[in-house]
């Protein structure tokens, strides 16, 4: 997922209240609290030691559950029930072999769901898809799939039905790479095969799932001729009738270079938002995917630094009004959701409060970070800000993670190339079959001239004639 501390994961908790978890290659996993003057208020260092892959989410409950990898190559499980952390080693993995890719954690009625890939430090290509579940407070784990992802491997999405966990990713087919799903039956534990969902002529990547309503939509993109086309197609869930997949639309225009679309539910219509270069566009639909409306820019986000933000909520305002995980907006000046945001309730950014705050930190910049262990219902003491990125350098890391779709196609050449030549090499060997065998049969065809022609002496000198004779 590249530099994880641009993408933002916020859980927001039944009363309303918001928290930011963040990544900072000096501290490690951080948090911050949206206050009611719509400033980012510091929190504590949750794990100085973590990777940049992390995940976060919000139950029924209201308990938040993190699944990351520590640097000594822990896939750690913290559970937050309101007053303090747990933190569980589910498994330890040698980070000199094998590297842990987009742990995600989901949690569903009695059970907990960890998805994550893993694959050898040195880039082969191949990863493997692991499933681990919490049941009755005990783990079982399980391989999903194998992906042969190229160069780099894509991240994969999920979302939950009322019986399923959906799940879509990028994977090699022949020669292309393609878009895959699978689901899961959360009461038979039972995982479908992958099924390709795209047949595409060209390469596909960074897919997007939504379920609302009982219909799966599927948003990615495609590569023709240099330019990313955003497609879309849906499916019913439960799929009684056995209908399949309904044929794709494209969304974006020729020439746009439109990446990685995320789809939403608001305001009783299903968007999908994408962005191209340093603008944010979007197109909706009223109908459940049928017809969508011309894409249109996001102007009140222009202009921004935006990021990419994961979000679970269990506020009843928004499980009422809209449905997201993976979006674009601002969690710097306050919290700025495109679309959704109308919809949400978000305190209003007070620039005069963000002022105030500032002049009263001072010089206290130096003050010691809140561990883990603090009281988490009082304030903390101002703490030195990380360093803000600017847009170029995010927007530049953001369109090195779309890279990955033209370093697999360098590494699918580079896998052709390799096969022309163990080709190539098999062709010599056959030319030099076919040779031998030229050279024999000309020795044959030479012997039987030399036959022919002893044949002809021995008739014209009479020794057949007489040699016939004698035996009559």
């Amino acid at each position: 997922m590249g530099a994880s501390n641009k993408t933002h994961h916020l859980v927001r908790f039944s009363s309303g209240e918001i928290w930011c978890f963040s990544f900072d290659y000096n501290r490690g996993i951080i948090i911050k609290r949206l206050g009611r003057d719509g400033i980012w208020k510091p929190l504590y260092d949750l794990i100085p030691d973590a990777h940049e892959d992390f995940f976060v989410n919000i139950d029924d409950k209201d308990r938040l559950h993190l699944i990351c990898c520590s640097k000594k190559g822990e896939l750690l499980y913290m559970l937050y029930t309101g007053t303090e952390w747990s933190k569980q080693v589910l498994s330890i993995f040698e980070p000199a072999l094998y590297t842990i890719r987009y742990p995600m954690v989901i949690p569903s009625g009695s059970k907990i769901h960890i998805l994550f890939a893993i694959g050898k430090a040195f880039n082969t290509g191949y990863w493997s898809l692991q499933h681990y579940y919490r049941e009755k407070s005990e783990w079982h784990a399980s391989e999903i799939t194998k992906i042969t992802s190229g160069y780099r491997l894509s991240p994969f999405y999920t979302d939950l039905s009322e019986k399923y966990l959906h799940l879509t990713y990028r994977s090699l087919a022949g020669d292309k790479y393609q878009i895959f799903y699978c689901r899961y039956h959360i009461e038979h534990n039972i995982w479908s095969s992958p099924e390709n969902v795209t047949y595409d002529s060209n390469d596909c990547n960074m897919p997007s799932i939504l379920i609302r309503d009982d219909i799966l939509h599927l948003a990615w993109t495609s590569l023709h001729r240099n330019d990313l086309i955003v497609k879309y197609k849906n499916r019913p869930v439960r799929n009684e009738g056995k209908t399949g997949w309904s044929p794709e639309i494209q969304l974006n225009s020729q020439g746009t270079n439109a990446a990685l679309p995320r789809l939403i539910w608001a305001g009783g219509k299903v968007w999908c938002i994408w962005h191209q270069n340093d603008i944010l566009y979007a197109s909706s639909s009223e109908d459940q995917g049928k017809n969508w409306s011309a894409p249109a820019e996001l102007s009140d986000v222009t202009g921004i630094g935006f990021q990419y933000i994961h979000y679970s909520s269990n506020y009843p305002k928004d499980k009422e009004c809209i449905q997201l995980q993976w979006t674009y907006g601002s969690a710097k000046d306050g919290l700025l959701l495109p679309v959704a945001g109308e919809d949400m309730d978000l305190p209003g950014y007070n620039a005069s409060a963000a002022i105030r705050e500032i002049k009263d930190q001072g010089f206290k910049e130096k003050t010691p970070y809140r561990s883990i262990h603090s009281a988490l219902d009082r304030e903390t003491a101002p703490v030195m800000a990380a360093p803000h990125r600017k847009l170029e350098n995010i927007l530049l890391d953001e369109f090195d993670r779309q890279e990955e779709l033209y370093h697999s196609l360098i590494s699918k050449m580079d896998e052709s190339s390799e096969l022309g030549r163990r080709i190539i090499d098999e062709n010599k060997q056959i030319m030099v079959c076919i040779r031998e065998n030229t050279e024999m049969l000309q020795s044959l065809k030479e012997d039987m001239e030399q036959i022919k022609q002893y044949a002809k002496q021995l008739k014209s000198e009479g020794l057949l004639r007489r040699f016939f004779y004698r035996g009559s």
